[in-house]
This record gives structure tokens, sequence and C-alpha cells, in this order.
């Protein structure tokens, strides 16, 4: 969810690094998302409209007089042409105050506008922890600036949390709706509606009398989502309004384009819009149960020796949907009598659906993971692939760098595994510590991954072995000798 922020002024501060569009350096932190959008208006007043997310689990809350807990960035806009800086915009951007009990799994949005001449603009941004000037992160994009259209052209397109009708002025406000942005792409449950808009200019330019506006959400390979296709005929007008929202509760996981087109009478394409979405629906899922087990010899599932069923089945578990976990669970508690046939059924069905051209392969190469994970995680009671490590390697991949400290003062041994892209989000974090100090077996501690366990307190509970604490609302731990935690955790 979004919440209020608060946006004063703030001193200069130092830019740093730049890394691609929406890529944070490797070497910072805080979880940051920015979208840029142009839009035009009669006479020539282009403007680009600036969306940014932040992450509250990324940055640091700090106790206010008033007892809540609040945090803060600072936020830079620098607009280049060529090697010249054309404008700056610095200021404070501050999440609302909240309870220290309250969840803090939300982001805080902004969003700016600024009226900028025709041209090429190379955009900068760099946002810095208010109360952790060591987090921080940068992000660069390009806009092109263009004049008012000679044809019919479609606006960029704002992805939208929500979108509702509205009689106030403010900047989410644009044409009688709140459109509140979404910065990114990625639709997974609960966010079962997608809400769009864009703007069409310059069909006044065409000589017919009406034309198709045509919206459509297509997948992969062409098809149609389901429920996801509009057909509207209009008049030529300078402006035209497309603000929609498509149902995605019956749309399957997968990779989608959201495709504007408008089109003359004669079914001709006059211009067109793309934005490609992501989309995970855990609900959608085959029922194994009611599938037949395959006849062919040639299937791999017959090469699988029965008495190595579970392990496979249960192997895969971490590339499960909650419909398909249950599945699993279900079929590793049934007596062994009544497991090999639909077990091998599962597998099956389950690695043809994720590459139909060559399930085999698929399960090949997941099972040399597999091998991989069981030689690094394995303990004396588990097999690698049911312990935590085991579990995340699987399901996120070979971590992008992975630090392993087993004799800190005062620490329990840890290990900190960093991703830099996984599923629309950036820069996430896993924190593993083994509390008993003896087996191989690490728990998952802290992680700033969507869905995983998000534990404010990691620091404290890290060296809890000769540290106690009592502060509910205490996160930092009070610096212990010979300690590199923060080092390790930033600098990867």
């Amino acid at each position: 969810m979004y919440v209020t922020i608060v946006r004063s002024p703030a001193l200069f501060f130092a830019t740093f690094l730049i890394a691609q569009w929406l890529q944070v350096s490797r070497s910072q932190a805080l979880d940051l998302q920015a979208k840029s959008s142009v839009f035009c208006r009669p006479g020539g007043a282009t403007y680009v409209e600036l969306s940014l997310s932040v992450n509250s689990r990324s940055v640091h809350f700090q106790k206010q007089t008033s007892g809540m807990l609040q945090a803060s960035v600072r936020v830079e806009w620098m607009f280049y042409q060529g090697d010249s800086l054309v404008k700056i915009d610095r200021y404070r951007l501050s999440s609302q105050p909240i309870d220290s009990g309250q969840y803090r799994d939300f982001s805080f949005l902004d969003l700016q506008r600024y009226t900028l001449p025709i041209g090429e603009y190379r955009i900068l941004l760099s946002v810095v922890d208010w109360n952790d000037t060591s987090n921080f992160a940068a992000a660069e994009m390009k806009v092109d600036v263009s004049d008012w259209p000679q044809k019919p052209t479609f606006s960029d397109v704002i992805l939208a949390e929500r979108m509702e009708k509205s009689n106030g002025n403010g900047l989410l406000v644009r044409s009688g709706l709140e459109v509140v942005p979404r910065v990114t792409d990625y639709f997974s449950q609960p966010n079962d509606t997608m809400f769009f808009y864009a703007e069409l200019y310059a069909s006044d330019q065409l000589k017919d009398s009406i034309f198709l506006l045509k919206s459509t959400l297509v997948g992969s390979q062409g098809q149609p989502a389901p429920c996801c296709s509009r057909f509207v005929r209009m008049s030529p007008r300078q402006i035209h309004v497309l603000a929609d929202a498509f149902p995605l509760r019956e749309v399957p996981s997968g990779n989608y384009r959201l495709h504007l087109e408008l089109r003359d009478a004669e079914n001709k394409l006059l211009s067109e819009k793309f934005v490609d979405i992501q989309r995970l629906n855990s609900r959608i899922a085959p029922d194994y149960s009611k599938l037949e087990e395959p006849q062919t010899a040639l299937s791999f599932v017959q090469s699988i020796r029965s008495e190595d069923l579970p392990l496979h089945v249960g192997s895969v578990r971490p590339l499960c949907t909650h419909t398909e976990q249950a599945y699993v669970d279900q079929l590793l508690s049934a007596a062994p009598s009544e497991q090999t046939r639909p077990m091998r059924t599962f597998l099956h069905h389950f690695w043809l659906q994720r590459d139909p051209n060559n399930p085999a392969g698929a399960w090949a190469r997941f099972a040399r993971e597999v091998e991989e994970v069981n030689q690094l995680f394995s303990t004396k009671i588990m097999k690698g692939f049911e312990t935590e490590r085991g579990r995340v390697y699987l399901q996120y991949g070979k971590p992008d760098s992975r630090t392993q400290v087993a004799n800190e003062p005062s620490a329990y041994p840890y290990e900190i595994w960093w991703y830099y892209h996984y599923k629309g989000q950036r820069n996430i974090r896993f924190v593993f510590y083994n509390p008993d100090m003896i087996t191989n077996d690490y728990e998952l501690l802290h992680s700033e991954a969507l869905g995983e366990p998000n534990n404010p307190q990691w620091r404290l509970m890290l060296f809890s072995r000769t540290t106690a604490f009592r502060d509910l609302d205490e996160q930092m731990n009070r610096g212990h000798y010979g300690s590199f935690l923060e080092q390790n955790f930033r600098n990867q």
C-alpha cells in the first residue's frame, strides 16, 4: 500500500554514482523504484511526470518526540541536456508517522511534474536515507519532450494503484480523476485489478468522423487475457482520455503486454502504445488430482525410481504456488502405496506447465540445482532443499552475493545473501543465522523480499548471544568490538 508523504525543502547533498535506469548500484541498499511519463498540452506545454516509490523495509525509522516512528529520505532530481545541467530539484521526503507496533510493509510515494522545453533529457535521481547516509540509491532515465503532435499520438501510459472520480485539484488529480500511480509493473495477489490511464492527442486531425480505440491485454504468445479487451468508438477530438481497468483475478501467471490501438473506419492502424507487465496468480493451477498419469514410457518421470519420488516431489515445493504446495503436502502425507502414480502425474504436468517444449530438460536442470543445494546445506537430519537456505536458493536462484561470517565477536554465525533483481524487486537481502552454533542448519532471520519474514530487530537478535535487549522499539545494536556487520550488510 501507499501512505501519505510529507515533502519539505532540503539542503544540498552530494550526488552519488548513477546506475542504469531502475538498477540500483550493487553497493547500495535503499530500495526504490521510479518511473517517468510524458504528457502534452495544446500550445507546447509538455511536461514530465516523475513517480518515486521508496520501500519502507529498506530505510531506517527514527523515534520522534511524539513517540511515533518516521522515516525520511533526501531526494534530488537533475535534468541534463547533453553535458549541461538545465534543472535541479532537491527536497526531503518523509513517511507518515506510525506506531511502534505497526507493520512496516508499505511504500511511500512521491509525484512531481516538471514543464520542460522541447528536447531530449537525461534525468539523474539520487536518494539518501535521512537517518543513515550510508544507505543510498541512484537511478537514471531518458525522456524525449516533443511538441504538440501533428497526427494522432498516445501519451505514455500510467499504471495505477487506484483510480476514482475527484473534485480536487491535487497533483494526483487529472481529467476529474484521482490517479494514484503504480511505479512497478509487477502484479501479484491481492493486486487483482490493473488500472491504467493514457491520453490520445490530435485525433481531430483525422478525416474520418469516427474511429476505433482498442485496448487489450495479451500474453507472451499473443493470446488475449480473459476479460481484458475493450473496443470503443469515438469521434475526433483534440484530447481523448482513456481511463480503464482490467480484472486480473482470472489472468494466469505470466508476462503480458497492454496494447493500445487507434484504427480508422477501414481498420487501418493509426497509432499504438505498449506497456509490459508481469502477473503472479497462485489461485490458478491445474487440478493434479484429476489429471491422468502419462502413459508413454518415454516420459522422464518413468525413469525416476518409486522410492525416490517423494524426494523429487518435495524438492519442487519452493517453486510451487500456494495451491500446488497444498497438493504436494497432501501427496507427501499419503501412504507409500498410494504415492507412486499421483506423484509421477504431478511431476510430469508440473514440468510440462513450466517448459512445454522440453519438460525433461527443465526437470534435469532443476535436479542438478537440487544436488548442489543438498551438497551445500544438508544436515544430519535434513536434505539441503528442506533447509531455509536451500529453499531460498531454489526459489530465488543462486544469490548474486553471499557473505559468510562464522566467527564474529558476540554474534551468532551468520550469512547475508544479496539478490540485485528478482521479479520486479531490486536489492533484496536475506540474513540467515545459526543460533545453536553446532549444526549446518541456518535459520532465516530477516529478509527484504516481499512475502518473507521481515524482522526490524534482527541485528539485536544476531548479537543476543552476549547482549540482551528489552526495548521493543530498538532496532540497531549498540556497537560491538570487532564487528563488521554493517559493512557486510551494506557493501556487497
